[in-house]
């Protein structure tokens, strides 16, 4: 044991060995989840949306059925879920509700 490991009075050193609490996982994976569905205090993700999207938000507001929006808005039944699924992933939402609420809190549609 050279010098280097011996403490101040001269005594051999001890070494500590510090690991992660339990908690700690579930604590970044739920700080990582929050990042991740946080909303810019400026700017917005992806940009302004267009007057097509305002309005397909809108129409989703009202509640009408995926059919009846590609009818009002001239698409075909699949357009429409291309569409729909497309704004989500832009938004960053999951569902459609959890859209609506972040284009609520954006001040849109």
């Amino acid at each position: 044991m050279g010098a280097a490991d011996r403490g101040r009075d001269g005594r051999p050193g001890h070494a500590v060995v510090v690991r992660r609490p339990r908690c700690w996982t579930p604590l970044v994976d739920f700080f990582e989840l929050c990042r991740r569905q946080a909303v810019p205090l400026h700017g917005e993700v992806g940009g302004e949306l267009g007057d097509e999207d305002r309005s397909l938000l809108a129409l989703m507001a009202v509640g009408l059925k995926d059919e009846a929006i590609a009818r009002r808005l001239g698409w075909s039944p699949r357009t429409m879920r291309r569409r729909v699924s497309a704004l989500l992933t832009r938004l960053g939402a999951t569902n459609r509700f959890q859209a609506g609420a972040i284009a609520a809190r954006r001040g849109r549609p």
